[in-house]
């Protein structure tokens, strides 16, 4: 694909870009080669399949190893303060 001045003046109008008469071959020559590079990468043969990697996540099922409740009173033995089952904290809005 080629670009013309004319491309280029309608781009930058379009984004909003002041291109100077000076800016203007430079930036041509520079559009031009993006495109070749663009055509080039376009035109090699491949897949997009995935590559065999010997890496993976290794995870364990999610399983309920404790009872519900079978630590609580362990737990509660340890807090500094406890009342009715609860750990008992300062109050925090006064």
């Amino acid at each position: 694909m080629s670009i013309t001045i004319e491309d280029l003046e309608n781009l930058s109008t379009l984004a909003r870009i002041d291109v100077t008469d000076e800016e203007k071959p430079k930036m041509l020559a520079d559009m031009q080669a993006i495109l070749g590079y663009i055509s080039e990468i376009n035109s090699v043969e491949g897949s997009l399949s995935k590559e065999v990697n010997p890496h993976h996540n290794i995870t364990r099922p999610d399983v309920i190893t404790h009872e519900t409740g079978s630590n609580t009173k362990a737990l509660l033995d340890e807090a500094p303060a406890t009342e009715n089952g609860y750990v008992k904290v300062e109050q925090v809005f006064k």
